[in-house]
């Protein structure tokens, strides 16, 4: 069984999660403005976590599928060692497949506002990689991201995949992305927020089915 954790503003994930897995018990997390840097979001983060700790660790694997206080290497470290079972956390999925494919150069695609969409590149940047070009789709919130049609996604996709990029990245595990990688893909590889999460839970599956 898999537990995914989700901010409540994200009904695309638990949703389209059960293209790839069966067995999937969904957890929502308030949603506050703000990335859970600062220490009273760190306290409250994990004050709301203990509250379902006990049957989030009932699965074999847990999905941390939001941003929200794991922006760094500290705060990985940090929800991983708080929970007892094997975690797969978005942001560093997305951090390993990007170099896993020696990607140093990036297209980038959010659905973000320009503010958003600046801070996420900002962050690429401290990670070492070099943004060549971007596209935000320009959706502010969750419901409006949830709810950007598909085709926005494959159009921003086929202009990235004329780029110098070494990948293209998409951004937000609240934008629909797993029904459509086929469509997305092309000359350049593609890593989006939610197929980088899901592949790294299968790579533990396969691993825990292999002992």
């Amino acid at each position: 069984m898999i537990s995914l954790i989700v901010s409540e503003e994200n009904p695309t994930l638990p949703k389209d999660i059960f293209t790839v897995f069966n067995d999937v018990k969904i957890f929502n997390m308030k949603y506050y403005p703000g990335h859970g840097i600062r220490k009273d979001e760190q306290d409250r983060m994990y004050r709301e976590l203990a509250q379902i700790k006990r049957e989030v660790e009932k699965a074999d694997v847990i999905l941390y599928a939001r941003s929200y206080g794991v922006f760094d290497k500290k705060g990985m470290r940090k929800l991983k060692e708080f929970f007892s079972k094997p975690v797969v956390i978005s942001t560093e999925s997305i951090i390993d497949r990007l170099r896993e494919l020696n990607a140093k150069n990036l297209y980038v695609v959010t659905p973000y506002n320009q503010r958003r969409h600046d801070y996420e590149i900002k962050w690429l940047y401290n990670l070492g990689f070099k943004v060549v070009g971007s596209i935000a789709l320009g959706r502010t919130g969750g419901p409006a991201i949830a709810s950007t049609p598909h085709d926005l996604v494959i159009n921003a996709v086929k202009v990235a995949q004329e780029s110098s990029a070494d990948a293209i990245y998409v951004a937000c595990t609240i934008l629909s992305t797993l029904p459509i990688l086929d469509k997305l893909s092309g000359r350049l590889p593609v890593i989006t927020a939610a197929s980088a999460t899901v592949d790294k839970a299968k790579e533990i599956i396969n691993l825990k089915k292999n002992v």
